[in-house]
């Protein structure tokens, strides 16, 4: 994953098949050691990237809960770390993450959001 330091991807490097759009919310991440808390600076329809210190083990499958802005609901969410990133100047560290489950509710709110945070551009 590649992200400009605008939180936004850089187009040459570009390999999904949903635009990601720069946002900016918490997310809960629910692992042995106890109860962590992310910030999301990317969404798309496929996954998002977290700002994390310490990387997760690329493949390891993560248990996350977020609340899209105005939404007002929580929602569970299985992913996968697709990559970790660290940018040039040690200023940004986190991770890719893709969506494994998403149940229709979710899948439309994600939309909903996405519609709102584009204007009027395309979100499917």
């Amino acid at each position: 994953m590649v992200i400009t330091g605008s939180g936004h991807p850089n187009p040459r490097n570009e390999r999904r098949s949903t635009p990601r759009f720069g946002v900016e919310f918490w997310v809960e991440e629910t692992a042995e050691q106890g109860l962590y808390f992310h910030r999301v600076t990317n969404l798309s329809l496929g996954g998002f990237f977290i700002e994390k210190k310490i990387p997760f083990p690329v493949g390891q499958k993560v248990a996350l809960r977020l609340e899209l802005p105005g939404s007002g609901r929580k929602v569970s969410i299985t992913g996968r770390i697709v990559n970790n990133y660290q940018d040039q100047h040690d200023n940004l560290k986190g991770a890719g993450i893709q969506f494994l489950e998403l149940d229709d509710q979710t899948r439309a709110g994600i939309v909903a959001y996405l519609k709102q945070v584009a204007g009027s551009g395309p979100v499917h």
